[in-house]
């Protein structure tokens, strides 16, 4: 891998725990894996995007195992020390518009355009 870091969606998802607790969690497309192991296929909903994070492929395998303990997360990516789970997350990023330039760089570009177009300052 010689990219470690990506940019993931959220998503928003509910999780039916019975009948009268249903509980919105915002998770990686990825995660929806082991919410739907843990839950049932049927309890677990899949909502819209909530935006987009960055993401460490390398540390990712040690998040989950954290949040959801590592025989869980090694019997649903597989007992492979994350090399699985890096490949999910890799095949989910997405590349992020680059934002939209605030009005001080706005102002920071017209300053420094002008002052080329007057010869530096001279």
């Amino acid at each position: 891998m010689s990219k470690t870091t990506v940019n993931v969606p959220l998503l928003h998802v509910t999780i039916r725990r019975d009948a009268n607790t249903i509980t919105p969690v915002t998770v990686p497309p990825y995660e929806l894996t082991m919410l739907r192991q843990m839950f049932g296929k049927e309890n677990v909903t899949e909502g819209d995007e909530a935006g987009v994070i960055e993401v460490d492929t390398a540390t990712e395998h040690e998040r989950l195992s954290a949040k959801y303990g590592a025989a869980k997360v090694s019997k649903v990516y597989g007992d492979d020390e994350g090399e699985r789970l890096a490949e999910l997350v890799e095949k989910h990023a997405v590349k992020v518009k680059a934002s939209a330039k605030t009005d001080e760089e706005k102002e920071a570009e017209k300053a420094a355009k002008e002052a080329a177009k007057n010869g530096g300052g001279k």
